[in-house]
């Protein structure tokens, strides 16, 4: 959190308690640059109002005139409306294709190494009803969760894996954390990152990048023979 302080200093997280509460324009501008961090976009108005950093959609339209008028204010680049038109379309298309060739790519990887009856694509974990991209079976009733995700840089690794652990802190199963589309990112730095985290994740909790995971993969097939 030092790293992130030094480069979004006015970076305000939000209080559950009082949401509504003490938000400056410098909060937000931080907040918006550090979404754009992460995904490499900026928020709808949806994804603002489940953004750590940043206030209610409701505190944005009722202190600073909506997103629109925010980003027009900031002079944040890119178009200032992603709910309308050309913008929110392109925004939903171009993730959509990315995640979706991913996935499929990353399932005929696995249905090449185990039998397609221990993969199950989407399947609901509780607690958290959190749809993981894959579970795979060990056993009849135990095995492994496997998110897939995308980041552009270390800081935005770190972001997408703060939001998604929330998810997974409860569950049960192991669950890997696999990094695609970005074989920038070394292992080796993926887990400095991760030991140098200030709250540290669960002990069930791994990330890896997906040619770690498939390593990997051959020790859980050596261990458990499907």
């Amino acid at each position: 959190m030092e790293d992130l302080n030094l480069k979004y200093p006015h970076l305000k997280k939000k209080d559950l308690v009082s949401p509504t509460n003490g938000w400056k324009i410098e909060n937000l501008k931080d907040g918006l640059n550090y979404f754009f961090e992460i995904h490499g976009r900026y928020p709808t108005v949806k994804e603002v109002g489940i953004f750590d950093y940043l206030p209610t959609s409701r505190t944005i339209q009722r202190s600073f005139g909506g997103m629109v008028s925010l980003r027009k204010t900031l002079g944040l680049s890119g178009p200032s409306d992603f709910t309308t038109g050309d913008s929110r379309s392109n925004v939903a298309r171009d993730g959509d294709l990315r995640a979706q060739k991913y996935e499929k790519e990353f399932y005929d990887y696995l249905v090449s190494k185990i039998p397609e009856m221990r993969i199950h694509e989407h399947k609901i974990i509780r607690p958290g009803d959190t749809a993981a991209d894959f579970f795979i079976y060990t056993s009849d009733r135990d095995g492994i969760v496997v998110d897939l995700f995308y980041a552009v840089d270390m800081h935005s690794l770190g972001g997408v894996v703060n939001i998604k652990s929330k998810k997974y802190d409860e569950v049960k199963y192991l669950v890997y954390f696999v990094l695609v589309g970005n074989k920038n990112l070394k292992q080796e730095d993926i887990d400095v990152k991760i030991k140098n985290r200030r709250n540290q994740l669960s002990k069930h909790i791994v990330v890896l990048t997906e040619d770690n995971f498939k390593e990997h993969l051959i020790k859980i097939l050596d261990t458990n023979k499907f």
